[in-house]
């Protein structure tokens, strides 16, 4: 399988005026098209910086980054958001829906970003809704959704673009267990489906057994 994401020697050192805080010790990931990786370790571990570095929302100390074949540390601004753009989802443990949008329209944004026409974006979206049982509430705003409903939505606003990967930081973290294993299943259909990669950062260890590859994570260092 091809090499979709690859993490090389990744390293990450936030500097304050009395310590140097090591986040990341060099790190390596590969990647490949279809793969679900889980992302183990407790609070603290480096989990969240590496899904930001690896979603070139931040930038390693030093190391390489290939996504889809491409070398991306010293890429423009405009290049790495362009990459994100068509080939990068985001999902996190807090949704960061648009409260003053439906869920409808939370899923229709993105693609219009992406430059498709307003009338696919919609009949993308709705079917998306639909497929995962919320086609009764695609008008509703966010504030009317529960926990598990805002998930689902955030889940599809992430794969909306048809992305090569996905990076879901604690996607389940705010859920109780029924809508935690829900949403979980929601996202590893929709990756088989579109055959998309996925990193999943989680504390659940039960999760594990869903997982084609562990990744466990102390103290920035890859155990």
């Amino acid at each position: 399988m091809s090499i979709i994401l690859k993490l090389k020697n990744i390293n990450k050192t936030f500097i304050e005026p009395r310590r140097k805080i090591v986040a990341l010790n060099s790190v390596n990931l590969n990647l490949t098209q279809g793969q679900c990786v889980g992302l183990l370790g407790p609070s603290g571990s480096g989990k969240s910086t590496l899904l930001q570095i690896a979603g070139l929302l931040d930038s390693p100390t030093n190391g390489e980054i290939f996504i889809n074949g491409i070398k991306c540390n010293s890429l423009s601004h405009e290049k790495k958001n362009n990459i994100r753009k068509n080939h990068i989802g985001f999902v996190y443990q807090n949704f960061y829906l648009l409260d003053t949008f439906s869920a409808l329209e939370n899923v229709i944004i993105p693609q219009l970003i992406n430059g498709i026409n307003f009338i696919d974006a919609k009949k993308r979206a709705i079917k998306l809704l639909s497929d995962i049982g919320l086609s009764k509430r695609i008008n509703n705003k966010p504030r009317e959704l529960s926990g598990g409903e805002k998930q689902r939505v955030a889940i599809l606003r992430a794969v909306a673009n048809k992305p090569k990967i996905i990076l879901a930081d604690e996607p389940t973290g705010n859920l109780d267990k029924k809508n935690s294993e829900n949403v979980i299943k929601i996202i590893l259909n929709l990756v088989k489906f579109y055959k998309i990669s996925i990193i999943i950062a989680t504390h659940n260890i039960s999760l594990i057994k869903r997982f084609d590859k562990i990744i466990k994570l102390s103290e920035g260092k890859v155990n």
